[in-house]
């Protein structure tokens, strides 16, 4: 637990967002299935997710090298996975490693902690099984017996784009072309668009349009040098700062085509209605801003049920601690403005979620508290509880 004094603030803040998890894994991941040598440069700390990325790649013969502008990575094309592939806390690292082991020989393991193993994964699960592949569980630890033997499936990604997004990852494995119907309405759609785009950048000619995606195999060429962006994703934790001390966290503003910069304006712009169907992980600082600003509603978020928590109901829990109501109506939240964060009572459960953990964190900067497992929000932001203690020194 982590006691967090009440702060005032009356100059600007420069706030250092870590580089973007998102894109260091997807790097990672298809880095892993070349021989080649890349660096990805970047500023900050990376978050444990991306580490256990690079740690799943090192079990897999590739090395990642500390660089003094980043990471100097090393793929191992080819390598039969022997081991059991630790990955942590991040759903996205299991999950695209499921779909690279499920095209290669040999019997694949993989577990995480906790958390990550409450989370399913059965529409990846599903499109696997239907391929030929052999997957032993929809949730951690999970064997996968690679072999690919059908290359047309149907996959839903109404709860979630990853599946689609690892499949992609996959397809230079592939010794045919994936033909892939899609079901449901998609959520999340920026994270698989990075995902397109950044195979593509590297060779790959898929196609994901009209409900269908076609996923041919592809050799992998990727550039000497590649930028790594900040998260963006946690920009909306540096507004609810921003706003609680009224003075500017200044994050740094850039768009990394994951989705969430259109609702970030949309925030910025004062509109009280806000859709996260494409935006889902920034649902709990969103709601904290509401209930302290002129209130109002979020929707499009049934698919947050299915985070490291049940990012719904978990964080009208972590408001109500610190005095602040709103109603949970279906998959929607309902907020009142006007309201004053109030010191909590008690210590603050986060449910080893790291983005409720910094929204709670944020908000006993401005009245104090007690916030359980604050360690969890190393998973995207290992500098975070630094330099949210160092603020007012």
């Amino acid at each position: 637990m982590l006691a967090i004094e009440a702060v005032s603030l009356s100059s600007p803040v420069e706030w250092r967002l870590p580089p973007s998890k998102s894109h260091l894994i997807r790097w990672l991941a298809i880095i892993s299935q070349s021989d080649q040598e890349v660096l990805l440069s970047f500023e900050g700390e990376p978050g444990a997710d991306a580490i256990s990325m690079s740690n799943c790649m090192g079990a897999m013969g590739s090395k990642v090298l500390e660089h003094e502008d980043g990471w100097l990575v090393r793929g191992m094309s080819g390598t039969r996975i022997e081991t059991v592939l630790q990955c942590g806390n991040s759903g996205t690292t299991a999950n695209f490693l499921t779909a690279i082991a499920a095209c290669r020989d040999g019997v694949t393991t993989l577990d995480g902690d906790s958390s990550l193993r409450s989370r399913h994964s059965a529409e990846l699960c599903s499109t696997l099984e239907q391929m030929g592949c052999s997957v032993d569980s929809e949730r951690l630890p999970r064997k996968v017996s690679g072999g690919v033997l059908c290359y047309d499936v149907q996959h839903d990604w109404s709860r979630t784009s990853q599946g689609l997004s690892a499949l992609m990852v996959a397809s230079p494995g592939f010794s045919d072309v994936l033909r892939v119907s899609l079901s449901g309405e998609p959520v999340s759609s920026g994270y698989w668009m990075l995902t397109r785009e950044i195979c593509v950048l590297c060779g790959s000619k898929m196609v994901i349009e009209d409900g269908h995606a076609v996923l041919p195999p592809w050799d992998i060429e990727i550039p000497e040098r590649v930028e790594i962006p900040a998260e963006e994703s946690l920009r909306p934790i540096a507004m609810l700062l921003s706003r609680l001390h009224g003075v500017n966290f200044e994050a740094g503003f850039e768009d990394t085509g994951i989705g969430i910069n259109e609702t970030i304006l949309a925030i910025e712009s004062g509109m009280n209605d806000i859709h996260l169907g494409e935006a889902s992980d920034i649902i709990s600082p969103l709601a904290a801003m509401m209930a302290i600003g002129d209130g109002g509603r979020i929707t499009g978020i049934s698919h947050a049920r299915g985070k490291e928590s049940d990012r719904i109901s978990k964080t009208v829990e972590v408001l109500n601690c610190f005095d602040l109501s709103l109603q949970e109506i279906d998959d929607e939240l309902h907020i009142p403005g006007g309201q004053i964060p109030r010191k909590p009572k008690r210590a603050v459960e986060t449910h080893s979620d790291h983005r409720l953990a910094m929204t709670a964190m944020a908000l006993a900067s401005k009245c104090g508290g007690v916030i359980c497992e604050p360690e969890i929000c190393s998973v995207s932001d290992p500098g975070f509880i630094p330099r949210l203690l160092g603020l007012g020194d």
